[in-house]
């Protein structure tokens, strides 16, 4: 049993509504930067029996102090657990975390390449073994994500919010480890890092309520796509397709954290974030839908990619979707979307709201940088739209959160915004009441408590930004 300092009163407080990511708590700063860690003292009296929660723990210690522990080392390479996703995890981490502390990792790439063969990581385990051999020169790749929108000359209304991901029963949905197994920034460190997560184990807000949303509607298998290979090339540094080829951009706040480990230009991500950390898994796992944070253009290829395989990719956090609008796959792609059941079948999407392309529309956009920056989310939508289409569209920028009353306030009937806190949904509420032809297409909102619940309640007014739009006459 795992049992926190913290209550979940105090990990909202650590908690900011504006964010999709953890990057309020590390910053814009250098690979291996030491993070900032909310009070180091919760952490250093943080009670478990699990050893690789444990070894975590004292990681995090670790980084936020400065203070080296390479006693924590051992605490992976020893470990005795007959689950060899564990097993892998542990090896993995304690392959990239030895060379830090002037140890020899060969012992440990040799038997992370081993476990990773075990679970059916195969190209994983061939860049381990090749680690171990010191043969091993990554391969970079690019995605070019292939979309198109046609518009039917006499179009004269579209339709947003028909695209639809069909729930069904026993369906396996993989996701990001952050944010719905455990949240190390918020002390919610509970999971053992077993393959499978039941609903009442999920962290209870972002990707983890999205998740938790779409099992009360179906009985879903939930895969948390732990432990993701990373290499660097230039400054950037990119995660894996299920080929072991690196292509897809990971955000430099999520190698700072002090849950990946990094050897030269490798390293293993073990709390993996967005769909860019998720590609290899994800195939690998056989996930048929996953959800993960949206919020970069690699994110974005990631998404294309898995939609190419097949698979089904939602992202709550949809800052760019833009990239997608029109998009060539078989799977389906969709950001912020309502869950609900259809004819008594749980899907997410399905939410057809009509606009008359030549009716004014109030969009929300901001120049404003982090945590402001997601208030763009609605104007990049548009600005691509437009590029297909003439729209009439107002962009109206915002400086800070609450400004959304600067929307309605314009007369238009129609509104793209996105509703992140209590303040943003009582206005936009207020504003739909006042007429049934008010209606809102919401952006970057599916990681809030607001948006699921306006979805629900207005379900003829309020949509989202469909990256299949249907156009009539």
């Amino acid at each position: 049993m795992v049992k926190s300092i913290l209550g979940s009163a105090r990990a909202n407080l650590l908690r900011t509504v504006v964010l999709c990511a953890v990057a309020p708590i590390l910053g814009a700063v250098a690979v291996r930067a030491l993070p900032e860690i909310p009070d180091l003292s919760g952490y250093q009296s943080y009670k478990t029996y699990d050893p690789i929660v444990m070894a975590d723990l004292r990681y995090i210690v670790w980084r936020g102090s400065g203070v080296k522990d390479c006693a924590a080392l051992s605490l992976y390479r020893d470990l005795r657990d007959q689950n060899p996703d564990r097993q892998l995890m542990a090896k993995a981490i304690a392959a990239f975390g030895e060379p830090e502390c002037g140890q020899s990792n060969m012992l440990a790439l040799k038997q992370a390449a081993e476990y990773a063969r075990s679970v059916g990581r195969k190209p994983e385990a061939d860049i381990f073994d090749q680690l171990a051999q010191k043969t091993f020169k990554p391969q970079f790749g690019k995605t070019d994500i292939a979309a198109e929108l046609k518009v039917p000359a006499k179009a004269k209304a579209m339709v947003l919010g028909e695209t639809t991901i069909v729930l069904k029963p026993g369906m396996r949905v993989g996701t990001q480890v952050e944010r719905v197994a455990r949240d190390w920034a918020s002390y919610e460190m509970r999971w053992d890092l077993s393959r499978k997560l039941i609903p009442a184990t999920l962290i209870g807000y972002h990707e983890g309520a999205f998740v938790h949303k779409i099992a009360e509607f179906a009985n879903i298998e939930i895969t948390p796509l732990a432990g993701t290979l990373i290499a660097k090339k230039g400054e950037q540094w990119y995660g894996p397709d299920e080929k072991g080829i690196f292509r897809f951009e990971v955000l430099p706040d999520k190698v700072t954290y002090p849950t990946t480990h990094v050897a030269g230009d490798m390293g293993w991500i073990e709390d993996t974030h967005g769909i860019s950390a998720v590609v290899s898994q994800a195939l690998e796992f056989n996930s048929q839908v996953v959800v993960g944070c949206g919020d970069s253009e690699g994110k974005a290829e990631a998404a294309f990619y898995l939609a190419q395989k097949g698979l089904d990719v939602v992202m709550p956090g949809d800052r760019y979707t833009n990239l997608l609008l029109g998009y060539k796959a078989k799977g389906v792609i969709i950001g912020t979307a309502p869950v609900k059941l259809v004819k008594g079948t749980g899907v997410i999407g399905h939410q057809p709201v009509k606009f008359m392309l030549n009716e004014p529309i109030a969009v929300e956009d901001t120049e404003e940088d982090y945590p402001l920056q997601y208030y763009d989310a609605p104007a990049r939508y548009f600005r691509q739209l437009t590029k297909y289409l003439a729209l009439n569209v107002r962009y109206v920028p915002v400086t800070a959160a609450d400004q959304i009353q600067s929307i309605l306030d314009l007369g238009t009937s129609a509104v793209a915004v996105r509703v992140a806190t209590q303040d943003e949904d009582t206005s936009l509420r207020e504003w739909l009441l006042k007429s049934p032809d008010h209606r809102a297409i919401l952006f970057h909102s599916g990681l809030y408590p607001f948006a699921q619940k306006l979805f629900e309640d207005f379900p003829t007014q309020v949509t989202f930004g469909d990256l299949h739009p249907k156009f009539t006459e």
